[in-house]
């Protein structure tokens, strides 16, 4: 078994630049593009026909996006659902973990992987934010990199991590980020709509294609037009409606419901998810070919418990953003020491969570005290904070109380106004009415 790759953290003075992680390198030994040699810049490294992979090969029976090489505990390969497979030592394989000098098959060529005595270096951001995101630990720096280098491209981006963590913000940066900024960025969540109507707001519809279908309808791949799709809560999507997805994606055009001919249709597609769609492939609940075809680049998103330098930063921008919604003024210094005490919290619901505790704490405390001493503002906010800190429950009670809070807040600060509502809360409106259903609330 190949050895884990040792990682190591660079700096220069206290602030890190890089990460040092074990490198390795693939040499093509046979086929079109014999004695290509690829190394790796990132975690993930793509070989296939089309870029933005890393190693671009000219073999016709390579697909386009073939085969990925992750750096985990090991180096894990993955065969991202190509056409003719992908073998290691002569054995067809889904995933393996790679040993020096294996010999990788994929299509008519083959390929050397060796461990090489340089260091693979993952440069981190420079800034300690992207396009509206915030964080300066290494996990957000090395996110904001590799956001920086898949944003210009029309690479598919699965977005995962868990509720809470800012998925859609990811998406909404690489969007801001990239070639299609101008144009639509369209969300779609696969959790919200009626499973009815689901493909209709998928794909689309002609008139009179089904009972009360009394117009046309694009559908969010037509209304993305030359834009972004953000597939949300990507694992919510029933299985029957995975091929249908897979097509389109394979094809560039919809198929509209009652049609009877396909609509190109030019749009990135970003999707989302909070679960673990490997153990629902596995539990044949998800399709195998649409993940890997969706997974062309994967981006986690951390929990704020593994970036909680991070914590006092976003609870700052949280604070200041609630005194001053209009952007005038600023939440004075020394406030993020002030926030300090937060990094020992868990944070189970995430930045969702630190926001809704962070803004009742501001909304709650003595206007007079927060504008007095840095050590009376601390104390005033500790005391509003601690309680909802301090309660001990499970992961999901602790999500679903927190959202049940937020989404109580924002009706009354609405007065009901949906529209409004998923505008300040940043979902799209039917992401919104469905959460509202979920916690059976009513608009007022």
């Amino acid at each position: 078994m190949g050895a884990a790759p040792a990682t190591t953290v660079l700096r220069v003075g206290d602030r890190p630049v890089a990460i040092e992680v074990r490198g390795f390198q693939l040499e093509v030994i046979d086929g079109p593009d014999a004695g290509l040699i690829g190394r790796p810049t990132r975690r993930g490294f793509v070989v296939g026909t089309h870029p933005p992979s890393d190693l671009v090969l000219r073999d016709p029976e390579v697909s386009r996006q073939h085969l990925r090489i992750d750096a985990e505990r090991e180096w894990i390969l993955r065969d991202l659902g190509s056409t003719n497979g992908t073998r290691v030592g002569g054995v067809r394989v889904r995933e393996a973990i790679l040993d020096d000098g294996a010999l990788l098959e994929c299509g008519a060529s083959r390929l050397r992987f060796s461990f090489t005595e340089a260091p693979m270096r993952i440069e981190l951001a420079p800034e300690d934010g992207f396009e509206g995101l915030v964080g300066r630990s290494v996990a957000m720096r090395e996110l904001f990199a590799l956001l920086a280098r898949v944003a210009p491209t029309d690479a598919p981006v699965l977005i995962e991590g868990e509720t809470g963590t800012g998925k859609e913000r990811v998406a909404r940066a690489l969007h801001a980020r990239s070639r299609r900024a101008a144009r639509p960025f369209v969300v779609f969540d696969c959790g919200a709509v009626a499973p009815t109507l689901i493909e209709s707001e998928l794909f689309g519809h002609e008139k009179g294609a089904f009972t009360g279908a009394t117009d046309r309808r694009a559908g969010v791949f037509e209304r993305a037009a030359g834009g972004t799709v953000l597939l949300d809560e990507l694992g919510e999507l029933a299985l029957e409606l995975q091929p249908k997805l897979l097509r389109v994606l394979e094809s560039g055009e919809v198929w509209r419901v009652g049609a009877e001919r396909a609509t190109p249709i030019d749009a990135r597609v970003l999707a989302a998810t909070h679960r673990d769609l490997a153990a629902r492939i596995g539990e044949e609940r998800f399709r195998e070919d649409l993940y890997y075809r969706l997974a062309v680049v994967a981006i986690r998103v951390p929990p704020l418990r593994e970036r909680r330098d991070d914590i006092p930063l976003l609870a700052a921008r949280f604070a200041r953003d609630r005194l001053f919604p209009d952007g005038g003024g600023g939440a004075g210094p020394g406030w993020e020491t002030i926030f300090e005490f937060m990094k020992a919290h868990d944070w189970p619901g995430n930045v969702r969570e630190l926001r809704n505790v962070v803004e009742r704490a501001v909304i709650m405390a003595d206007p007079k005290l927060l504008s007095a001493d840095p050590l009376d503002a601390f104390a005033e906010l500790r005391r509003r904070a601690e309680p909802a800190m301090r309660r001990r429950v499970s992961l999901r009670a602790a999500r679903d109380q927190t959202e049940r809070e937020y989404l109580e807040d924002l009706l009354r600060s609405t007065d009901g106004d949906l529209d409004e509502a998923a505008r300040i809360a940043e979902v799209h409106r039917k992401s919104l009415e469905r959460l509202l259903r979920e916690h059976s609330l009513k608009r007022r």
